[in-house]
């Protein structure tokens, strides 16, 4: 296949690669990372800089997307990109790329696809869920090397969940989300926040003992809700394994003991770069992109 441009679009930094496989192998042929910007407008810029510097010709682009995007590739719900609201970016990315196949799908979905097939879940051939604990967090469940979804409703939005307390319903992933981790912390940065629990700070460690809980409590929920035979934790608050990720595991396994195997992504980074490669080259085998 011809090379992709993949752009993985976070909410504090995007990843703009250029991709080809060749015997079942993926290859990343150029990588550039710079912050997300706040205007789409100039984000659109930067992605136009960097593709023009490479003297390619584009015939293919595929996107990893934070938040909540409609079937016309408008983003209408992010808790960070909110001048990007209702901006139809993919389309005028589109055109100035002078690209017409295209492909796009959130993030975690890509993230999880990627771990899948060229993660912790190559050769495994079993349903594995991948929970994404970054700026934002969220959910994605792969079966049979796809995604399960529903073609019109968002699913395993995580940043959805709420639970009871007091007659009132609360947020149930405020701690595990870095965007709002900080916020409920008062801590200035997840790196401070982290840097201080390992010093054992009571502040920290009283939070970080909260925010365990918290993802025990969906690592368990999830498992018996889903069924995997797999969990693989990925993104930024999971790059400090042994800070939030580790003791909510061994919380977790105090209810699920040998029920299912948790572990680390192994792709980091690349997992949506790959994920979203694959998700191009799915939909293009169903005609489904174009």
């Amino acid at each position: 296949m011809d090379e992709v441009l993949v752009i993985d679009l976070g909410g504090t930094k995007t990843n703009v690669s250029f991709i080809k496989s060749n015997d079942s192998k993926i290859n990343v042929i150029s990588s550039d990372v710079f912050p997300t910007c706040s205007d789409p407008k100039l984000q659109i810029e930067s992605i136009i800089s960097i593709a023009s510097s490479k003297n390619k010709k584009i015939n293919s682009l595929s996107l990893s997307l934070p938040g909540r995007w409609n079937k016309n590739g408008i983003l209408q719900e992010s808790f960070f990109l909110h001048k990007w609201l209702e901006y139809p970016f993919i389309e005028k990315l589109a055109n100035n790329l002078n690209v017409k196949n295209y492909a796009f799908e959130t993030d975690v979905i890509c993230a999880a696809l990627g771990e899948y097939h060229y993660g912790v879940g190559i050769s495994r051939d079993q349903p594995l869920l991948y929970i994404n604990l970054g700026t934002g967090i969220g959910a994605a469940l792969i079966k049979d090397g796809k995604p399960f979804k529903s073609p019109s409703k968002p699913t395993l939005r995580m940043q959805k969940l709420v639970i009871p307390f007091q007659d009132e319903l609360f947020s149930g992933v405020d701690l595990i989300s870095g965007g709002t981790l900080t916020g409920i912390s008062k801590y200035g940065s997840v790196e401070k926040l982290f840097s201080d629990y390992k010093l054992a700070k009571i502040e920290a460690l009283d939070i970080i003992s909260k925010a365990q809980t918290q993802l025990a409590a969906w690592l368990i929920n999830l498992f018996y809700l889903l069924a995997p035979e797999l969990i693989v934790l990925g993104g930024g608050l999971t790059n400090d394994w042994d800070v939030l990720v580790e003791g909510a595991i061994d919380l977790a396994k105090e209810e699920l003991e040998n029920e299912v195997e948790i572990l680390p992504g192994k792709l980091k980074d690349l997992a949506p770069i790959y994920g979203a490669y694959i998700n191009f080259c799915q939909m293009k085998s169903h005609n489904l992109a174009f």
